[in-house]
């Protein structure tokens, strides 16, 4: 058992040395100093939201004005080029962890299940013995 959690931390290791990883380490960081005021913004704009839909959603008299807020400052936020690459390059990483998942469990048995290209799980199967 010992040498399996050996293994896995040999595994972590290889992941966080990825350079898709470490782009995306970076452009979170860049990110977060330079476009502090818009991440701010989007924070209070999306608490606002959350908090005009648990009050009453689209019979709230600030929905119309939530909605346009959250909008607008996502839209700012994420039409920022280093935004659009951290996105692009999470997508690229993620799949290829989803790639690696499913071979690795394939190995180990066809019933365990995986996340799909989309990372959604599909019902049916299930890790057991015969």
């Amino acid at each position: 058992m010992t040498d399996i959690i050996i293994q896995a931390y040999h595994v972590l290791d290889e992941i966080k040395g990825d350079s898709k990883y470490i782009e995306i380490k970076a452009l979170d960081q860049l990110i977060c100093k330079k476009y502090e005021k818009e991440i701010e913004n989007f924070q209070k704009a999306k608490q606002n939201y959350d908090q005009v839909m648990t009050d009453g959603g689209g019979y709230h008299p600030d929905f119309k004005e939530a909605v346009k807020q959250f909008s607008d400052t996502k839209t700012i936020l994420y039409n920022k080029d280093e935004v659009k690459q951290y996105f692009k390059v999470e997508k690229e990483f993620q799949d290829e962890l989803n790639t690696f998942l499913f071979e690795l469990t394939q190995s180990v048995s066809n019933h365990i299940k995986t996340p799909d290209k989309m990372g959604i799980i599909k019902k049916g199967g299930s890790c057991h013995v015969r």
